[in-house]
């Protein structure tokens, strides 16, 4: 997928803030880096709003084959992917 700029991969705890900053989970500042985001509350309406939020302030394009619980268990996983479409 294409990027317009590089920048910085966030790090699992910056993306922890940051979802927490954005609205779109409400995690505990003590939340872990491999904590379950579906147990946390993230549901299909919550992951739109992730993909549309990422997207914006990434600058990535997230797919289909990249919406999988997989990728979007953890804030390891998603930093991951994040990461993986930042370079």
């Amino acid at each position: 997928m294409a990027v317009s700029k590089k920048q910085k991969p966030p790090t699992p705890t910056e993306l922890i803030d940051w979802l927490n900053d954005e609205g779109v989970l409400e995690l505990d500042w003590d939340f872990p880096e491999d904590g379950d985001l579906f147990a946390a509350g993230l549901d299909s309406m919550a992951v739109m709003q992730l993909v549309v939020a990422v997207e914006d302030r990434y600058e990535v394009e997230l797919g289909p084959e990249d919406l999988t619980k997989d990728h979007l268990a953890t804030p390891t996983t998603l930093a991951a992917l994040i990461a993986a479409r930042i370079s």
